[in-house]
């Protein structure tokens, strides 16, 4: 449900999202996003509770706007599309929408963990691999 909310999502609105300020919802995105975190470290027996915080808190930034980790938790969202559903194009649409949210975003904060997810999980299938010395040096000199 939510790769067909990004999918449908104009890109127009994406580019537009605010930024959130609200000290509740900030709280609880670090939660999720945290949580997230430990499910993927934990292994396959999390691999759920990583679906389900993935989806949950990039459902968040459509509803409420850009966290700081928002552009990371869409390349989750690309990845997760390709290796679950298999859908490459997808998994591109989403991956472009991410990098484009972390350029506009103007944070370091999962600027790396951007750029890594989105050229060694997804990109690698449908870019040459000479495009992504540039990219790959910028996400790791950022962190």
């Amino acid at each position: 449900r939510t790769v067909k909310m990004v999918k449908q999502t104009p890109t127009e609105v994406l580019d537009s999202l605010p930024v959130v300020t609200d000290p509740s919802k900030l709280a609880i995105f670090a939660f999720l996003n945290g949580l997230n975190e430990w499910s993927y470290l934990a292994g396959e027996k999390f691999l759920y509770l990583l679906l389900l915080t993935t989806t949950k808190v990039v459902h968040m930034t459509l509803l409420h706007g850009l966290f700081e980790m928002s552009a990371t938790s869409l390349t989750d969202l690309g990845s997760v599309s390709l290796f679950v559903m298999g859908n490459i194009d997808t998994a591109q649409y989403i991956e472009e929408r991410a990098l484009l949210m972390q350029e506009r975003l103007k944070s370091e904060a999962g600027k790396a963990k951007t750029f890594v997810n989105s050229h060694i999980f997804v990109f690698h299938h449908v870019k040459p691999l000479q495009s992504f010395s540039k990219p790959l040096l910028e996400g790791y000199q950022s962190g």
